[in-house]
């Protein structure tokens, strides 16, 4: 893709429905983060300024969360009209999110649940925003990793193409000397923790597993990935097929698997 134009391009960060937690990740760029202020117009970022009335037109525009009501799908519309490119930020815009989960769980007995009057509420599927417009870039991750935010848009600044490379999780940990929660048990027969990252793509630098806790999948399948194969080693060890739904289904992750 060219070079957006010599002006400085006008830049949207906006949100969905979401915790906000992948803004907050740009944030936390602190100075860098202001440099880019040097190349960039931010023309729509709800934790820099108030709220933007009328959507502006966009050269780039990062969108996080999931389209979880009939005005989120009317919101993200608008946005990709006005935008020429449209990069998911995150797990919740990539792949449903933990919203996600409802789609799975009698949805019209759970609204029931939670609201008294429930029959006045929307309560569409989930949908992550590939299902709803024409995505350019995906950034995933829960939260991202804000240095490829960074990489991304100087990609787009400078007209070079963006790749995330092709490693899974596990290639991550084990170069980082990580105990392997999924494997370390076997020889003292006991099972390992649930553990996606022989399927899961690269780029979080295996931050859950530094703090021993298994990685859960918020980056998506990575290409390539025998998620099938890895699926029936879980059953073997002994989860069931109700635990391993349990866990695809946080970070809407099963989807990915059963489209396979």
């Amino acid at each position: 893709m060219g070079e957006i134009k010599k002006s400085k391009p006008k830049v949207g960060i906006v949100g969905l429905t979401s915790c906000e937690g992948c803004q907050f990740s740009v944030m936390d760029l602190g100075n860098r983060f202001l440099e880019l202020l040097q190349f960039i117009e931010i023309v729509q970022f709800r934790l820099l300024e108030e709220k933007v009335f009328v959507t502006p037109t966009m050269d780039i525009c990062f969108v996080e969360g999931s389209v979880v009501t009939k005005q989120n799908e009317k919101t993200i519309k608008e946005i990709r009209n006005q935008s020429k490119i449209l990069v998911a930020l995150g797990n919740c815009a990539i792949m449903g999110g933990v919203h996600q989960i409802k789609n799975y769980h009698q949805p019209d007995k759970l609204i029931k649940e939670t609201y008294f009057y429930s029959d006045k509420i929307d309560n569409p599927d989930v949908l992550d925003l590939k299902d709803v417009v024409k995505v350019d870039y995906t950034l995933p991750g829960c939260p991202i990793n804000n240095l490829e935010f960074l990489r991304l848009l100087y990609s787009l600044l400078k007209g070079i193409d963006f790749k995330i490379p092709l490693r899974p999780v596990c290639e991550e940990c084990q170069s980082r000397g990580y105990r392997c929660v999924l494997m370390d048990n076997h020889q003292a027969g006991e099972k390992g923790q649930m553990c996606f990252g022989p399927i899961i793509q690269g780029g979080c630098r295996a931050i859950c597993l530094k703090s021993a806790m298994p990685c859960q999948g918020c980056r998506g399948l990575f290409k390539g990935a025998q998620a099938a194969n890895h699926l029936k080693h879980l059953a073997e060890i002994g989860y069931s097929q109700s635990e391993i739904n349990h866990q695809l289904e946080i970070y809407g992750l099963r989807n990915e698997v059963e489209e396979k």
